[in-house]
């Protein structure tokens, strides 16, 4: 899966505050709300719908990041 979004500078879609997972039908649906400073809030709701092996992926490689985020905050 690669998802690039193009569109007026700046480039980043904030930092995602909420983040949530449901099955729609046979996909597996991703949403976040993101907050940023050029767009009033609430911010950009950003939804992804992906086939449950990507959404399998995508969970083991966000543990794996959280994990170590996490050592990082200690270290």
């Amino acid at each position: 899966m690669v998802i690039s979004f193009r569109g007026l500078p700046p480039h980043d879609l904030g930092t995602a505050e909420t983040g949530s997972a449901q099955a729609i039908g046979e996909f597996v649906e991703v949403t976040m709300n993101t907050l940023d400073s050029w767009h009033s809030p609430p911010g950009n709701l950003v939804r992804v719908q992906m086939s449950p092996a990507v959404a399998r992926e995508l969970a083991d490689r966000l543990t794996a990041a959280a994990v170590e985020a996490e050592s990082n905050i200690r270290d």
